[in-house]
């Protein structure tokens, strides 16, 4: 059967601004406002006061899923054709009422900051309220670090004119600078650095990273003093707050606590052997003695690589599906039954991909384009996990529905490592494509382990500076080598580092998140942990992966995985359990490449 790789956005609304869709707008700004007068007149939590509590949070959760329902539209739109100046003008309007709601919860915080823990017992009791323990209590703890009602309106208003416009003087930097590549006369657009990354040609990678930074060494000076001031703002607005490191918000945010950060990191860092070996064998598959940091997502010669029609690629996705998860795979058959998902290639695409749910309809989408190599179809099982979690998690409310970063990446690369598993454990698979396969799966592993560590190592030394001050170029590029050295070891080649690392990651210059980077490593080794789980345990470990989909939204990190899995992520020897992985991938990859003579 033969699946549109177009979507269909008509369930969300008929049409673009037609009838149904200014309806939608004017409820969310009318509930907005409605909410607004609600939270102004909030008292405290007692007894008396318990009704007016719940009333606020029942149409809290109402706006949430109309919000949720627009932004997920928006966000479909301006993606799939992201030059149409009416989509991005909606989007543009639709972030002010953004900051809007966060200005709601302003004089909330208050109230509930003189809220007793008696009161807020009584408040979770209220059966209306059942599923929202979690998010209360998270309320609760986040108002203890707020400031005052008015000053908390000042800076949502300022993450839009403030904090924000940093964020978004990097973004036209980034979208306007192209580089030029020796041979070649026209002018390369940033956003393709990647793929020149990723070819097969020495050369053209190692030109691709010089050219590139030089482009960066032009703009340094403005995206040094976008990342001084937006880490300046956040350690100021910490400040007010009562704040004393900038890693406690990243673990707020992230549902953790530092134990669990120093037990993953504990065992990352006595595993480094693992993506260290994958590294140096990588380098003599490429003929080099040590790596270049442009070489790190360079093909191997050995490795062969399929191209894909759509419908094989589905075909192979749903067959991989069947045979490991048959529910998952129905699910998405669904999806694309539904035309759920857009992968056409055409102009006017961002580049990318997403799953987007509206806590609304429920309903997901999958945004990406399809352009037939492997990486395309793991892409695609990615953001079909994803969509899976979503349809989880559709039987509970709105407030149990909204999941950290780290547990958002489990069910994603779950789906992934079950396409990997069933094509290389078909017997019909070409040795050079479970090469490529395997080369990809250890690939990962020195992103998470290595790549994704220097990022946090950088910036986790960048904030310790920049709070005695700003912190110059020539301190940045050299806070970014030392990270490299932290995280690589001798694997790169000293001449062949990079120091504007910093300028030309986008992460580092995300307005709303701080540390956006060690949850990647987080949701990667957990789902390693559910893989070898579900690979032991086969279809006798659905039930229990589910429940842990399903209480994602209702707990912060280590409670879920306790109530799910019983086990301790505060104990290094649990994330230990995902190396297991790890080392068999490269034994596998190993003993391929002697049985290819390399």
């Amino acid at each position: 059967m033969t699946h549109a790789p177009s979507w269909d956005l008509g369930s969300y609304f008929p049409a673009f601004d037609g009838p149904a869709y200014r309806d939608h707008l004017t409820a969310v700004q009318a509930g907005l406002e409605q909410l607004n007068a609600r939270a102004e007149a909030l008292a405290p939590a007692t007894p008396d006061t318990l009704d007016a509590w719940v009333e606020f949070l029942l149409q809290h959760e109402t706006v949430l899923a109309d919000y949720s329902h627009m932004a997920s539209y928006l966000g479909c739109l301006t993606a799939a054709d992201s030059l149409h100046e009416a989509y991005k003008q909606a989007q543009a309007g639709f972030a002010r009422l953004g900051a809007a709601y966060r200005k709601v919860f302003a004089p909330v915080m208050e109230a509930l900051r003189a809220t007793s823990d008696e009161a807020l017992e009584a408040l979770i009791a209220r059966p209306e309220l059942e599923g929202t323990e979690h998010f209360l209590r998270t309320l609760k703890e986040e108002s203890r670090r707020t400031m005052a009602p008015e000053l908390e309106r000042l800076a949502a208003e300022l993450s839009v004119d403030g904090l924000g416009a940093w964020s978004r003087l990097y973004n036209e930097v980034s979208g306007r600078l192209t580089f030029r590549m020796p041979g070649n006369e026209a002018p390369v657009p940033m956003a393709q650095k990647r793929s020149l990354l990723e070819d097969p040609d020495p050369q053209v990678r190692r030109q691709a990273l010089e050219q590139s930074n030089l482009a960066w060494e032009g703009m340094a000076h403005v995206v040094a003093a976008s990342l001084n001031a937006i880490a300046g703002t956040r350690l100021t607005l910490n400040a007010r707050r009562g704040i004393d490191s900038i890693i406690d918000v990243a673990l707020f945010d992230a549902a953790m606590e530092q134990r669990d950060l120093d037990a993953m990191w504990q065992a990352v860092e006595s595993h480094l052997h693992l993506p260290w070996d994958w590294l140096r064998c990588k380098a003599r598959c490429l003929g080099q003695e040590r790596l270049g940091f442009q070489d790190l997502m360079a093909p191997i010669p050995q490795a062969e690589s399929r191209v894909y029609s759509w419908d094989d690629a589905v075909g192979t996705i749903l067959g991989a599906f069947d045979r490991g998860y048959p529910a998952l795979a129905d699910f998405c058959r669904q999806m694309l039954k539904a035309r759920h998902v857009e992968a056409e290639q055409r102009p006017g695409k961002r580049p990318g991909a997403f799953c987007t749910t509206s806590l609304k309809s429920r309903e997901s989408r999958i945004f990406m384009t399809f352009g037939g190599r492997h990486g395309d179809v793991q892409t695609l099982a990615h953001e079909l996990g994803h969509a899976f979690h979503g349809r989880v998690l559709a039987g509970t409310r709105p407030l149990a529905s909204q999941y950290p970063m780290t547990l958002a990446e489990t069910a994603s690369t779950f789906a992934e490592r079950l396409l990997q598993d069933a094509i290389l454990a078909d017997p019909e698979t070409p040795a050079g494509q479970k090469l490529g396969i395997l080369a990809s799966r250890c690939d990962d592993a020195a992103i998470f382990l290595c790549d994704i560590r220097m990022r946090y190592l950088f910036e986790k030394a960048f904030y310790e500076e920049r709070a005695a001050g700003e912190v110059p170029i020539s301190r940045l590029k050299e806070l970014m080598l030392i990270a490299q050295d932290q995280a690589f070891g001798d694997t790169l080649d000293p001449a062949q580092r990079d120091p504007l690392f910093w300028a030309s990651k986008l992460h580092f210059y995300i307005a709303g998140v701080s540390f956006y980077n060690f949850p990647y490593t987080f949701g990667y080794l957990l789902s390693l942990i559910l893989s070898e789980r579900g690979r032991a345990r086969g279809a006798a470990f659905h039930a229990a992966y589910e429940a842990f989909l399903r209480d994602t939204g209702s707990g912060k990190a280590a409670a879920v995985v306790r109530r799910s899995l019983g086990d301790d992520i505060g104990q290094p020897a649990f994330w230990a359990e995902a190396m297991t992985a790890i080392a068999r991938d490269l034994d596998q990859m190993r003993h391929l490449l002697a049985e290819a003579g390399a």
